[in-house]
């Protein structure tokens, strides 16, 4: 992806984007856009702007993709399976959590560091804080919420490469590169660090509970999706920080 190319930018920047939102406890309008077909065609649409639609990576995407959308029409069951999936994956049940989706907690877990991790005010948590309040992009609730959560860090990502697209858009180079910058630090010390460990051990857990009947099918393909569409952005992002 070239610097100056602005559909590129624009659709890595809608691909965070939706991202941020796909990786949220889902609610009735994700269940809405599964069913719908939309969150299918978003996905596409945001890979289409970043890479050629022919070769063997846009027929990956295609097939990859394909998990967003589902065949019934009932939003409230396509709800409540996304839900417990989510659940089981991310949130604490009897056992523990199985994946902390907050970059301080999995990387405390990945490095066999003793006792449960700290949610809050670590050190690692600050440095995700100071880098969104100087972008002027801290989560309304930054407060109550862990700031360098999975959808965090994706939607400040997208905020970023908004930013330098209307920059680019605007024949602002400087500013355009300032935003670059921006992202592609973000992406080398913290979403690069973490992120493709998050989406192998989302694929990891995602299979032992669909072969213990712990989540059904339209869940096992929508959450192998978001794995294999999150590792196609972090590709796009690693290469443009490198």
């Amino acid at each position: 992806m070239e610097a100056g190319d602005v559909k590129a930018v624009v659709g890595l920047a809608d691909g965070c984007e939706l991202m941020g939102a796909l990786t949220r406890f889902p609610d009735a309008g994700l269940a809405r856009g599964v069913v719908d077909g939309s969150v299918h065609g978003d996905a596409m649409g945001c890979a289409a702007d970043m890479t050629a639609s022919s070769g063997e990576q846009w027929e990956g995407m295609q097939a990859a993709c394909e998990g967003f959308g589902v065949s019934e029409d009932d939003e409230v069951a396509v709800c409540d399976s996304l839900r417990r999936a989510w659940s089981l994956l991310y949130a604490r049940q009897g056992s523990g959590v199985a994946i902390f989706p907050y970059e301080s907690a999995f990387i405390h877990v990945r490095m066999g560091a003793h006792g449960a991790p700290a949610l809050f005010r670590t050190a690692l948590t600050l440095r995700v804080e100071r880098a969104m309040r100087e972008a002027h992009a801290l989560p309304v609730d930054a407060g109550t919420e862990p700031c360098d959560s999975a959808w965090n860090e994706w939607s400040f990502l997208a905020r970023l490469l908004g930013n330098e697209a209307a920059a680019l858009m605007a024949g602002d180079g400087e500013s355009a590169a300032l935003w670059r910058d921006r992202a592609a630090s973000f992406t080398r010390e913290h979403a690069g660090q973490w992120l493709p460990d998050f989406l192998a051990r989302t694929e990891e857990e995602l299979s032992r509970l669909a072969a213990a009947g712990g989540v059904d099918r339209t869940a096992e393909r929508f959450y192998g999706a978001l794995a294999a569409y999150g590792r196609f952005l972090l590709t796009v992002l690693t290469e443009r920080a490198a």
